[in-house]
């Protein structure tokens, strides 16, 4: 909060250097010429979610890798890595181009767009699964400790479950009960704020 508050009295010191007289504006006076606090706090600490580790599907040993940020513009920013090796592989790449993040339940849903597919598995060579195309995925933050078990699912491809797009997916924020259709993570996984 000091740096928020000592962000405030400088842009309020600024706005009166710049005023015509040297008065800053007055609370209403123009309403585009002032940040709210909310936006100087999102600005000064902007969401991300971060993680890496490993996790298990039926049958695959799942590794993955991400990190992403979004920007008080509203800009996402980072990438991630999903890898199998046993029997047939999956490896996918991204990057980042949407993130939502539920600071109560610590939750964070992670878009993007394919920038790499090396797998050999038939069922993610298909067109949806090529570069260029939307992936996602969502993760659960824990907390800390040994009985905090942070979760994460595998990824999603237009199409899957009538949304289109990593925009569409970060928007609407789906989460089932119960935590359904997400694995145990050994690893870490930190969303924030």
């Amino acid at each position: 909060m000091i740096k928020v508050r000592g962000l405030l009295v400088a842009l309020t010191l600024s706005l009166a250097c710049d005023a015509p007289n040297g008065v800053a504006p007055q609370p209403g006076a123009d309403a585009r010429a002032a940040l709210s606090a909310a936006e100087v706090s999102d600005a000064i600490t902007p969401a991300a979610a971060t993680g890496g580790g490993h996790y298990a599907l039926p049958g695959l040993e799942v590794q993955f890798a991400f990190s992403a940020v979004l920007h008080g513009d509203g800009r996402a920013t980072g990438q991630f890595h999903h890898k199998e090796g046993g029997g047939l592989f999956i490896d996918l790449s991204g990057e980042v181009t949407c993130l939502a993040v539920d600071p109560l339940n610590h939750r964070a849903w992670i878009g993007g767009v394919i920038t790499k597919n090396t797998s050999t598995d038939p069922d993610l060579l298909t067109d949806i699964q090529q570069p260029g195309h939307d992936i996602w995925f969502r993760v659960l933050d824990a907390g800390e400790g040994a009985s905090a078990i942070d979760r994460t699912t595998f990824t999603g491809f237009e199409g899957s479950g009538g949304i289109q797009t990593s925009a569409q997916y970060c928007a609407a924020r789906l989460w089932p009960a119960d935590n359904a259709r997400t694995w145990p993570v050994t690893g870490n996984v930190s969303v924030r704020p």
